[in-house]
């Protein structure tokens, strides 16, 4: 009985128990779970695809090792109820969410996993749920939320706030609950924000490659009419409301390929030329490059360093995925423009170093759009640079392109 009970609690330990299976680097996408079957295979042959390698090389690793870096991963999100004072009242945990083993193996799985998972990734669900041992989970740290709930919280409370209540004095608005540790004041939510950002040094980029910048035509245009000047960020007075500007705040928008330039103002016109010249940067201009995020680290990772900037990359790529949503323009894109708009100004104003603009994924097209922070007068052709030029207009770049704009329904759901 002694090697039993000894077996018993080892398992116990550990959180599960042992299987005779091997897996090989195939049914995982997670980039650190494939290195480490990869680096410390020892089976020469895998239990759900029945591979093997000819030379009786190892291709797979045992499934307790395996599970030994899958517990890493559980870890990270999930610890066991009695471990985080989770109160036991009359045969039950009362005051946070409770989760099965299976059902922490099922969302673990899914992390290392890029789609739905197939037959024999099913198969290895199974397995992993039936050598877990059973017990009750929470979510770590239940009592708080974490970075990235607190994040997307006040977020979601800005835009609404700016949107309904105030859309001047909200830099000074409080706190609603100053004692909930999941809300943070507009200006909380912003500095951090800016420092999320500016402690990612990828984002931070030069425009060194041409820009694209264009309008739309009723007719066929008259290419020796168009210009630097014409082509380049509208007068003061002309100015609209756009994602990035409010009305009356010129700024040059383009994008980084032509086929980019004519979806976007295509797609907010019903004209049926689009006039599109190359610009090139006169100068050193510092952009944030909200396209360029890094990947989310991974949870399998055995360095806790590593895995500690999850929850503030999660919700940065959850955040550029909002700030870049198509907006019907129904007549009330004024209102809903006005987050991303406050957003930009933020970053204009308030970023630590000096910023000429951002680089941001287009909605429409397949390449990146710009805004930078400038206005009339800063696009030249090669004869008129001058002291205020921001983007000379490339010779013989500007072209017509025919548009065929399609009128999508709108969702009133």
């Amino acid at each position: 009985m002694g090697f039993f009970k000894s077996q018993a609690a080892e398992e116990a330990s550990r959180g599960y128990g042992s299987s005779e299976k091997s897996v090989c680097p195939e049914h995982v996408d997670d980039v650190v779970l494939k290195q480490l079957i990869g680096e410390y295979a020892t089976e020469p042959s895998c239990s759900y695809c029945n591979r093997s390698d000819a030379g009786g090389d190892p291709i797979a690793v045992s499934f307790d090792d395996f599970m030994s870096r899958f517990m890493v991963g559980v870890h990270h999100r999930y610890a066991r109820a009695d471990d985080e004072a989770v109160l036991f009242d009359e045969g039950e945990y009362v005051g946070a969410t409770t989760y099965a083993s299976e059902e922490v193996a099922e969302d673990t799985l899914y992390e290392a996993l890029d789609d739905y998972p197939d037959a024999a990734q099913d198969e290895l669900l199974a397995d992993i749920q039936a050598v877990m041992v059973p017990d009750t989970w929470v979510r770590r740290n239940w009592q708080w939320p974490s970075d990235e709930e607190r994040l997307s919280y006040s977020w979601d409370a800005f835009k609404e706030l700016v949107k309904h209540q105030t859309r001047f004095l909200f830099i000074r608005w409080p706190k609603r609950h100053p004692y909930d540790p999941g809300e943070m004041s507009p200006l909380e939510f912003f500095d951090a924000l800016v420092k999320l950002l500016n402690d990612l040094p990828e984002v931070m980029v030069d425009v060194d490659k041409p820009l694209y910048r264009g309008r739309m035509c009723l007719e066929e245009p008259d290419l020796k009419k168009s210009d630097a000047k014409a082509l380049g960020p509208a007068p003061i007075h002309k100015a609209g409301a756009n994602r990035m500007s409010p009305a009356g705040i010129s700024m040059f928008y383009g994008a980084t390929d032509i086929e980019t330039t004519v979806a976007e103002i295509g797609a907010h016109s019903s004209y049926s030329w689009a006039v599109v010249g190359e610009f090139k940067a006169t100068k050193g201009l510092r952009v944030v490059d909200l396209s360029n995020l890094p990947d989310l680290p991974s949870i399998f990772e055995f360095n806790e360093k590593a895995r500690a900037n999850y929850d503030n990359i999660a919700f940065l790529r959850s955040f550029v995925r909002d700030l870049t949503l198509p907006i019907v323009l129904d007549g009330r894109e004024h209102i809903d423009y006005v987050p991303t708009q406050v957003f930009t100004e933020y970053l204009r104003y308030s970023f630590p170093v000096p910023l000429d603009g951002l680089l941001f994924p287009s909605a429409q097209g397949p390449g990146r759009n710009v805004v930078l922070f400038c206005g009339p007068g800063t696009c030249s052709d090669p004869d008129s640079i001058g002291p205020d030029t921001w983007l000379v207009l490339t010779v013989g770049s500007i072209k017509k392109y025919r548009v065929a704009t399609v009128i999508k329904p709108i969702d009133d759901t």
